[in-house]
């Protein structure tokens, strides 16, 4: 938490209560009363680290990729009725985008809809069924200054009252912004998938797929299946000095990584400390500090690129070694 921009860790609850709902909800101080305990140390032993972290006060990740994951528009999602009723599952997609992002060792802010987005060089809108008042200028304007919008199936159909848009889908100026227009929706039953070609590789969709028309885009992947079997599954359109991404259907994570990867490297994004990173090793940079944090459950050793100097201990290291679930900070 601290890593991507906590001021502060909180505890609930510090003590347990005798009785009632939560008598056995976790707590710091639990029924035995004292400090000899696992969770106290623990949290002590945290407490004692947070003291040396003054630097990270008020300091930001600086990110220049966005995922934007929005309450509002997961109500929407969850609300409306037709296409699939059940696992629509709005947060584990906009989660599978900021995975590309987590793996590659490259910070990403996870960011509403209707927050500015200028100091952003990537902004993934995964599934933005709801389109907020200001939003459509929002995401117009970034394209327009050379940012790098990507959307999926089912964006810009309804305003923030839970209106469709007259006109086509996605909603108003968008359709010029991406340079497609949504005719249809198809709903796939549970285990059916859409089969999709896209830079000479096969993948798969599931849920829903946007039969789509260009309407000044071009087609970098297309379906090859169904009654929609050559139209476009995958578009990218040119819009001022920016590119809009346009993927017509719920992508797996093979196909996300596929994806992303080279939209990070041709925006210039690189990562926090380095990309050959063990699997399950993140790292984050805020301010002038580094954290470095395994989330496997064994020890991993690795060779840094160059040498840092660890904060709590001030030697500087080569390799570094983490305890399983442990972290380093790093200079």
């Amino acid at each position: 938490a601290v890593a991507h921009g906590a001021d502060s860790i909180q505890y609930f609850q510090w003590r347990k209560s005798r009785g009632g709902h939560e008598k056995f909800h976790g707590a710091v101080v639990d029924h035995y009363g004292k400090e000899d305990t696992r969770v106290f140390r623990d949290t002590a032993k945290l407490g004692a680290a947070l003291e040396q972290l003054d630097d990270v006060v008020g300091a930001r990740t600086n990110a220049k990729a966005a995922v934007i994951c929005d309450w509002e528009n997961s109500w929407a999602v969850d609300f409306y009725c037709g296409y699939r009723r059940d696992d629509r599952n709005y947060f584990k997609v906009c989660e599978s985008w900021y995975r590309a992002f987590l793996e590659k060792g490259v910070p990403a802010d996870v960011i509403p809809m209707d927050r500015d987005l200028a100091q952003y060089d990537v902004v993934i809108a995964p599934y933005l069924y709801m389109l907020k008042d200001g939003t459509v200028e929002r995401l117009k304007t970034f394209v327009e200054n050379g940012g790098i919008l990507v959307t999926t199936c089912l964006s810009g159909v309804v305003d923030k009252d839970d209106l469709c848009y007259l006109g086509g889908f996605p909603g108003g100026e968008l359709k010029d912004v991406f340079g497609v227009r949504c005719e249809e929706t198809d709903a796939l039953y549970d285990g059916e998938i859409s089969e999709i070609k896209y830079k000479n590789k096969q993948y798969t969709g599931t849920q829903l797929c946007d039969l789509l028309r260009l309407t000044g885009a071009e087609a970098l992947g297309t379906f090859e299946n169904e009654f929609y079997a050559g139209m476009p599954a995958v578009t990218k359109n040119r819009y001022g000095g920016g590119t809009a991404y346009y993927v017509a259907f719920v992508p797996d994570q093979t196909f996300i990584s596929d994806f992303t990867n080279p939209i990070i490297k041709d925006a210039g994004l690189q990562p926090d400390l380095q990309e050959d990173l063990p699997r399950g090793v993140l790292a984050r940079k805020r301010g002038d500090l580094i954290f470095v944090m395994n989330f496997t459950d064994r020890e991993q050793l690795f060779t840094l690129n160059e040498s840092k100097t660890d904060h709590f201990t001030g030697k500087t290291i080569s390799d570094l070694r983490l305890p399983p679930f442990g972290y380093a900070v790093l200079r």
